[in-house]
């Protein structure tokens, strides 16, 4: 499948997850490395926020039979210098903090790559139980928009791990840092920049957009849908939204008992302003705190 075109010992605190990587199975990386500073519930955990039985979407003005809209693709949804800072909350517990930021555009084998960056980090409460720092980072086609290169450096408690991917684009292959190869489609995208490349695409309201990407030694085709908009209050302001949901087929936690919903201004920036996660262990929310949106 070719890319879509231009018209991706408890406490009173949670656990550690026992296996981190149930946490990361899913498409896109940076969103579940944001939510992975507030790990899983204890079942007696009196700090565990109640249940929510509520649709994550129920707001989302969803267009009607024959109102479809196609919302134009984006020319430049960011710049260099792009830096949006986000708070995680699990439940009403603020768990820590979090980073979306392209903060150079730099040379990959002769050709100028974006530098995408994903960060995420425990609050000072929580890393005294559970300390998070984790780094993604994706170079990134600057004129093709496909991935060269996705990187993670995790700590999740205990857990440490770096790990790297390199895409040959003339073999088709992605290669892993362990030496083992995987072949991919042309032009794939990775699981940090499948949200980048979503942010420059036609979105048909109702709709979905659909393109290759690879992740955890595997690829497959990723569809984002495109469910309507919402207006939606943050402490960086009020923004008019469209919500997009990637269909994530994937293992552990997220198959076929979780969402993970975005909401990205209804403009030509795409902004992420919100993210929700619901899975059988709670629901996660990472809300856009500050916006730099770059040069």
């Amino acid at each position: 499948m070719t890319p879509a075109p231009q018209a991706r010992g408890r406490r009173s605190l949670p656990p550690v997850p026992s296996s981190p990587g149930d946490l990361h199975a899913a498409a896109l990386a940076v969103l579940l490395s944001v939510a992975l500073v507030a790990p899983a519930p204890a079942a007696d955990s009196t700090l565990a926020p109640p249940p929510d039985s509520g649709d994550i979407t129920a707001s989302v003005l969803v267009p009607g039979p024959g109102g479809r809209q196609v919302l134009p693709p984006a020319a430049e949804p960011f710049r260099i210098g792009e830096s949006l800072k986000f708070s995680v909350q699990y439940g009403f517990i603020h768990a820590g903090s979090a980073w979306l930021e392209v903060p150079a555009v730099r040379d990959w084998s002769g050709r100028p790559v974006y530098q995408l960056v994903a960060r995420a980090e425990s609050n000072a409460f929580f890393s005294r139980f559970y300390k998070v720092r984790n780094r993604i980072e994706s170079y990134w086609d600057r004129h093709g928009l496909y991935s060269w290169r996705y990187f993670e450096d995790r700590r999740e408690g205990r857990f440490k791990t770096r790990s790297e991917i390199v895409f040959d684009h003339d073999r088709n292959q992605a290669v892993y840092d362990d030496g083992r190869v995987f072949p991919t489609p042309p032009r794939v995208q990775d699981a940090l920049s499948s949200f980048y490349y979503t942010r420059f695409q036609a979105l048909p309201l109702g709709g979905s957009v659909v393109f290759d990407y690879h992740a955890s030694r595997k690829s497959q085709p990723l569809r984002v849908k495109v469910l309507g908009r919402e207006r939606i209050e943050t402490p960086a302001g009020t923004f008019d939204c469209v919500a997009i949901e990637p269909i994530l087929k994937a293992g552990g936690i997220f198959k076929n008992q979780g969402r993970l919903v975005i909401w990205i201004t209804d403009d030509s920036r795409r902004m992420p302003v919100l993210m929700k996660s619901k899975v059988i262990i709670g629901s996660i929310s990472v809300v856009l705190v500050d916006a730099r949106p770059g040069t």
